[in-house]
């Protein structure tokens, strides 16, 4: 997999396109929000390897809010890309 970005109607690939695939058809399908990142275990696996996380008084709230916020920001962005797709 590939992925790319579509602009004024074209096509431009963000990942180097294999030769193998020169001439051939493909797909190309919208991701979405429930799209899985292929190298997300492997993140997660090397954050659980560092060990348990230590808080400062106040800290974690602050992490928890800055979380929800971005996460608010990410779904308002890819409803607004899906709005546009219409």
């Amino acid at each position: 997999m590939i992925r790319a970005r579509v602009r004024k109607g074209r096509v431009e690939a963000e990942d180097p396109i294999p030769e193998e695939w020169e001439g051939q058809y493909v797909n190309i399908v919208p991701l979405t929000p429930d799209d899985p990142h292929p190298d997300l275990e492997e993140r997660l696996a090397a954050l659980l390897a560092l060990g348990p996380i230590e808080y400062d008084p106040g800290e974690r709230e602050e992490a928890n809010r800055l979380l929800a916020e971005q996460d608010r920001l990410s779904r308002a962005a890819m409803q607004q890309l899906a709005d546009g797709q219409s």
